[in-house]
């Protein structure tokens, strides 16, 4: 049992030092394909700050670590073990370089580059894993040394490199191994130092920079992805940006598309213009404990001349009801908002509320004229309440719509129907988030500490037994969720806690050692 302690905490101890981060320019980044699909750069220093490892509360930690290291392995074996836990870098690898994950199209291997600073301690650190027979004895290639972890991992390193790739079985093993001489011997020229996404990925700023293109999706997905693209335009050409950074009280992600391909960049452009920027004149008809809410900045036109892009739409919508969707999209100027105001176990279980600024009120009345097109199935039935009002009746649930002062509504709660335009007492405006809206054209977010609140979730939490209780635990140390998107197409996700005072890391790690009884 001891031993078997002894090497996962090994292969632990030898695989943090692999994951090592973030300096911007070193030869080991040669060993990287130009044609990366995906890649992710990890700052571990940074990380391992955040995360609180070197603090006091830490050492007793670390302590029963060493302690218990000690008693299970031979006085050589203990010693580099515990000069690679005080000190990582005796690993032989570089933690104060980058760690890249990463696939491409001519290495599709999931794959960990990092940088190695004593190919001496690397070789020692990895004597410690064969003596745990973890992995095989290390062998000799052209060009490289190299072991195998589990019989599904190919570690192989050179002076400077050290590469831990994900194989299947024997014969990709040794497809891999004929690949890497020729890997190993690249230069700046042929690998990802060439590629421009890659170049502006070096700019970003965080704790994990990314950099992922659409040639990572599935054949089978990426036809439905491109629904919307110019016909001449692969989906493929899309590239998606970014960085992930743990800050106090929060943890965000923020992303971008772009594309080297002008026709792409075109269309990224054109999706921008369909989102304007949000005016906030909704968010007074929202309740503070909306569960989850979402507000966009529409222009109409420019959203219907978005839709003329997409073939599907082009090639099945006959030109007069083309000129039906372009009144119906034209309508729109200005913020939508909708909100899931409660849940529970009742026949309707979601209750939702529906705004939008409209231009005019000929849309419901065309569609009301027209209500034959519906096709109505049994036991559904379309009803005028008043002038621009109209109630959907289903035998599951009753949609009440219509436009009041320029502004579309629709809820699924009659009594909410009869405060249609009346401002909450407490609103919206009124959450933590909602100034993180301002200067937004499209905003979601989903409030966590509502979500605790309801009965529903309280039954179930209470009838779930400890592995619920485990999770309510750690959902109460959240606030909410929001994602943002801004008028240069910048998006942004974020996790925000309610203790705004220390790194989320630092939130993290201590609630993992608490669960761990650490």
């Amino acid at each position: 049992m001891v031993k078997n302690l002894i090497s996962r905490l090994s292969v632990l101890i030898v695989l943090i030092a692999f994951l090592a981060a973030c300096s911007k320019k070193a030869e080991y980044t040669h060993v990287i394909p130009a044609d990366v699909t995906a890649i992710a750069a990890f700052d571990l220093q940074s990380l391992h700050d955040k995360a609180g490892l070197n603090d006091k509360d830490n050492a007793a930690a670390k302590q029963k670590l060493i302690d218990a290291l000690k008693s299970g392995v031979n006085a050589a074996t203990f010693q580099q073990l515990e000069k690679i836990i005080n000190n990582p870098s005796e690993s032989g690898v570089d933690i104060k370089s980058p760690v890249y994950l990463f696939s491409a199209t001519s290495f599709p291997y999931t794959t960990l580059a990092a940088k190695v600073n004593n190919q001496e301690n690397l070789r020692a650190s990895l004597d410690i894993m064969v003596k745990e027979q973890i992995c095989q004895p290390i062998a000799e290639a052209d060009g490289y040394s190299f072991t195998t972890i589990n019989g599904n991992s190919l570690l192989a390193f050179s002076p400077t490199t050290v590469l831990l790739i994900e194989v299947s079985g024997t014969t990709q093993t040794e497809e891999v191994k004929k690949t890497l001489t020729n890997l190993l011997k690249q230069t700046a020229d042929n690998s990802i130092e060439s590629n421009p996404g890659f170049k502006k990925m070096q700019k970003e700023t965080g704790d994990v920079t990314f950099l992922a293109s659409m040639a990572a999706i599935p054949e089978m997905y990426t036809s439905q992805a491109s629904m919307g693209l110019p016909g001449n335009v692969n989906p493929r050409d899309v590239m998606v940006l970014g960085n992930l950074s743990f800050e106090k009280g929060r943890i965000a992600l923020q992303f971008e598309y772009f594309s080297e391909n002008k026709e792409v960049e075109a269309m990224i452009k054109k999706s921008e213009k369909a989102l304007i920027k949000l005016n906030g004149n909704l968010l007074k008809y929202f309740p503070a404990s909306t569960l989850a809410f979402a507000n966009v900045g529409a222009n109409g036109t420019e959203l219907y001349n978005l839709l003329l892009e997409n073939k599907e739409f082009t090639n099945n919508v006959t030109l007069a009801r083309a000129e039906e969707m372009k009144e119906l999209f034209g309508s729109f100027d200005g913020d939508i908002a909708a909100g899931l105001l409660n849940v529970s176990m009742k026949e309707n279980a979601a209750t939702f509320l529906l705004y939008a600024d409209i231009k005019n009120d000929k849309v419901l009345k065309t569609i009301y004229a027209n209500k034959q097109s519906l096709k109505l199935g049994k036991g559904e039935e379309l009803l005028q309440l008043g002038d621009n009002e109209y109630v959907y009746k289903s035998r599951s649930m009753n949609v009440f719509f219509g436009i009041r002062n320029k502004q579309l509504y629709a809820t699924n709660d009659e009594l909410i129907y009869k405060e249609i335009g009346k401002a909450a007492d407490k609103s919206i405006k009124d959450t933590g988030y909602a100034s993180d809206m301002k200067g937004k054209n499209a905003f979601f977010a989903i409030n966590i500490e509502a979500i605790l609140e309801l009965p529903i979730v309280k039954m179930m939490i209470g009838f779930g037994g400890e592995e619920y209780k485990m999770y309510a635990t750690l959902a109460s140390q959240l606030s909410y969720l929001e994602i943002g998107v801004d008028e240069n197409g910048k998006s942004e996700m974020a996790l925000v806690l309610k203790n705004k005072d220390i790194n989320a890391l630092k939130q993290i790690t201590d609630f993992a050692k608490q669960f761990a009884g650490m």
